[in-house]
């Protein structure tokens, strides 16, 4: 069903905009705190956003488009919305993952580049989950 599809791919275009604009404030916010010259607190905070993101992907890896009847409009959008939120969250919770390591071990090119490899992973699997489960209804 190539309606799921065009859906799915306005809703991860939505996100990725939502995102751009969330980084901006994250960084700022976090900048602006104690955290930034307080390594053992950015530490600790840096673990507490790991396992919202942990969590959040293990949600997202966790549901299957094969569970919903495709065919009907509110289970996609169910659907879309769940996913879209979880992704989200693995989104905002990478921001935050980024700005806090680089208050604990500075710029490190490699480590944002597998934050950006992890959130594509998680929508590359999103679109294959649908293909696979999805379309062949």
């Amino acid at each position: 069903m190539r309606e799921a599809l065009q859906e799915n791919i306005i809703k991860n275009v939505l996100i990725v905009v939502v995102l751009i604009f969330c980084y901006e404030s994250i960084d700022t916010f976090l900048a602006n705190t104690a955290l930034a010259n307080d390594p053992p607190l950015a530490g600790d905070l840096l673990v507490a956003v790991s396992i919202l993101a942990v969590t959040a992907c293990f949600g997202n890896f966790a549901f299957t488009y094969e569970k919903i009847d495709i065919k009907n409009g509110t289970h996609r959008l169910i659907a879309h919305t769940t996913t879209g939120l979880l992704m989200l969250l693995i989104g905002i919770s990478l921001e935050m993952v980024a700005v806090l390591s680089r208050f604990l071990i500075g710029n490190f090119y490699f480590f944002d580049v597998s934050l950006l490899i992890l959130y594509t992973a998680s929508v590359l699997y999103d679109f294959w989950d649908l293909e696979r489960n999805g379309l062949q209804k």
